[in-house]
């Protein structure tokens, strides 16, 4: 996925983007994200482009506020990365001045599950799930019942219930720890066969950007959300060609100013990429292919 780059986005401090609830306490133009999966949209309509998405329990600022000819209200946000989009107001909990942001306190659940059903009751049979939580969404913990199940309290403050099976109880804050290069491989390989969709960062669907900055993220590494950006100012350093290795970042366009692709190296020869080359999925490529040499530009690796 690319975009324009902002000045913003290549200033951000990215230690802050460990985890979304790791950021200072709410002001009047906060928020959090009741939704599973929302799109960020390029304006405030649903017909405008996708550019993002923006997960459950995301802790975001509120830039603008704006109603459509449609009547809705819709939200100019920023998520954790500092990505800008649009938002429906009605997938937003607004934090009231001097309220905590979500998950920042306390028990946390973080989901290392694709996707982890969410119940009424503690119960897979009586009632079908009320939300999904995609993998490395936080939750906040209310309580547990027995080693299976354990009460979550979801961003729209209502109480539900989680297979502890799903993920794992930390206690908040909480940052990603970092991962060796073949752990990280091994997450990767994860997400296989899942489908490509334009602006996703979830299981549901995943651009290129937004694959590798999820596997980068569970993995300690943060890094900005376009391709071109990541190629240029996420603070990963050049690699030289034929030095590529498992874990580095590689780089794809007509030149080192045009990136418009981005996969990550599972060993020295090939890459896993959520692309619409051939199938739209996420999947594993050779470096070397004919197609992927024509433009391919570089290579970029954590500090």
């Amino acid at each position: 996925m690319i975009k324009t780059p902002t000045i913003l986005g290549l200033l951000v401090l990215l230690p802050g983007l460990a985890i979304s609830a790791a950021r200072k306490p709410a002001d009047p133009a906060a928020a959090v994200v009741t939704n599973a999966v929302e799109n960020m949209h390029s304006r405030p309509t649903s017909s405008s482009d996708v550019v993002s998405q923006a997960l459950l329990g995301d802790n975001v600022r509120i830039l603008k506020k704006e109603r459509n000819a449609d009547g809705e209200d819709w939200y100019r946000i920023e998520t954790p990365d500092t990505y800008p989009g649009w938002i429906l107001s009605s997938a937003l909990r607004l934090l009231k001045p001097g309220d905590k942001p979500y998950a920042s306190s306390g028990k946390i659940f973080v989901v290392s599950a694709l996707l982890a059903n969410i119940y009424r009751e503690p119960d897979v049979t009586k009632h079908k799930p009320v939300k999904v939580a995609p993998i490395s969404v936080v939750l906040e913990v209310a309580g547990e019942k027995n080693e299976r199940w354990l009460e979550v309290n979801l961003p729209c403050n209502t109480r539900a219930w989680i297979q502890h099976g799903d993920g794992d109880i930390r206690e908040a804050p909480w940052a990603w720890p970092r991962l060796a290069a073949g752990d990280m491989v091994a997450l990767s390989k994860r997400f296989i066969g899942l489908p490509y969709f334009w602006g996703g960062t979830s299981p549901l669907g995943l651009d290129c950007s937004g694959f590798v900055q999820l596997v980068y993220k569970m993995g300690g590494i943060p890094i900005l959300r376009e391709a071109d950006i990541q190629f240029e100012g996420s603070g990963l350093v050049g690699v030289a060609a034929g030095d590529e290795a498992a874990g580095d970042l590689v780089f794809f366009g007509s030149a080192k100013d045009k990136i418009i692709h981005v996969g990550m190296m599972i060993d020295a020869e090939y890459f896993i990429n959520a692309t619409v080359h051939e199938t739209p999925t996420v999947r594993i490529d050779r470096l070397k292919d004919a197609y992927w040499q024509k433009i391919y530009q570089g290579a970029r690796r954590p500090k």
